[in-house]
């Protein structure tokens, strides 16, 4: 997360440098200083002001776009006293980055997020924390005021919450939620239900058009899946994401389930991979030519090609990259054809 600090006061830098010395970014004075805020907010994830509330609003508000993008806001007096939350709480981390703020200033943290206050279980945080994309974000407000109106609401999942999330084993404990298995869910939520529900899963087949308006559902991809991609030289875009988005249908996967896209040194500057990564909003990593060289082709049964191996000097391209990208988790397809275009996908072991 990069961070930017603004002051407009000789006592707001010292601050300033002092919070920067333990949570490192760039800092900014009073010179050209609502041209820097303003340019900040597309450049960083998050923006540490010191210096009156007011001003940060009346200079930010015509920014402002929706809470899955801004970046995170938090504001300090120049002494340190209070470190208010004022931006982007869950999702932007800026509840967090306020509490941490006022650890290195000693001043107080100011947070005024409903659940926070309330101490309940905060859906969007439980995302961000555990690398899920929310599908649907306008069904988190229903979850959360289930919440906080002391109503129980139901999370549907196959993986093992009880270890891997252990604030839901921790509400479930104490009767705000109850964990179920995804066959639950088709079998209540295709009747009527008014139950809020929450349902973590990465596969496509989980639809929105099954549940009754009675019931809010929000949906929580955990991005698991990486997919590998070989390609021709100059290759555009629109073929490659086609390919990937047709290879994720096929396999019954949510494209937000994505976690990277990975390919080998030679690809690393095709546009069309590059493009494709960006619009899909995944990172694109690349797999050193050594690892896959390393790797059991045969004992893994991946398709191998001799002309591949001619052009890049490597036994498989797609297959052993997403392997490798999963942390050498389960291949879920073995090099999807296109013309032109190899796409495979593997998915991290939990």
């Amino acid at each position: 997360m990069n961070t930017a600090y603004f002051y407009l006061t000789d006592e707001g830098g010292r601050l300033a440098h002092k919070l920067a010395a333990a949570h490192p970014g760039d800092i900014y004075n009073k010179e050209n200083f609502k041209e820097n805020l303003q340019a900040g907010f597309g450049k960083y994830d998050s923006l540490i002001c010191i210096m009156a509330t007011g001003i940060v609003v009346r200079i930010l508000a015509p920014l402002i776009v929706h809470k899955t993008s801004d970046p995170a806001v938090v504001v300090l007096d120049q002494k340190g006293k209070y470190a208010i939350s004022l931006l982007s709480g869950h999702l932007g981390g800026a509840n967090d980055l306020a509490r941490e703020m006022a650890v290195i200033s000693g001043g107080e943290a100011v947070i005024t997020t409903a659940t926070d206050v309330a101490g309940e279980l905060s859906f969007d945080t439980f995302a961000k924390k555990h690398d899920m994309a929310i599908e649907n974000i306008g069904q988190l407000k229903h979850i959360s005021g289930a919440l906080l109106s002391g109503k129980k609401v139901n999370v549907f999942t196959d993986k093992n919450a009880a270890e891997l999330y252990p604030e839901l084993a921790a509400e479930q404990k104490r009767g705000m939620i109850a964990i179920l298995p995804l066959s639950e869910f088709f079998k209540t939520y295709t009747i009527e239900s008014n139950i809020p529900a929450v349902v973590i899963d990465e596969r496509l087949f989980v639809s929105n058009s099954t549940v009754p308006q009675a019931a809010p559902v929000l949906y929580l991809r955990p991005r698991t899946i990486c997919a590998g991609i070989g390609c021709k030289r100059n290759m555009e875009q629109k073929p490659i994401e086609e390919a990937l988005l047709q290879t994720l249908k096929e396999e019954g996967i949510h494209p937000l389930s994505l976690k990277c896209i990975a390919t080998i040194p030679l690809k690393s500057d095709e546009p069309g991979i590059i493009g494709t990564a960006a619009n899909l909003n995944v990172p694109l990593q690349i797999i050193p030519t050594e690892e896959i060289e390393n790797l059991d082709i045969s004992q893994l049964g991946i398709q191998t090609s001799e002309f591949v191996a001619s052009q890049t000097g490597v036994l498989s391209v797609s297959t052993a990259c997403s392997y490798l990208a999963s942390d050498k988790g389960t291949i879920l397809r073995d090099k999807a054809k296109y013309k032109g275009i190899t796409i495979a996908l593997s998915k991290e072991n939990s």
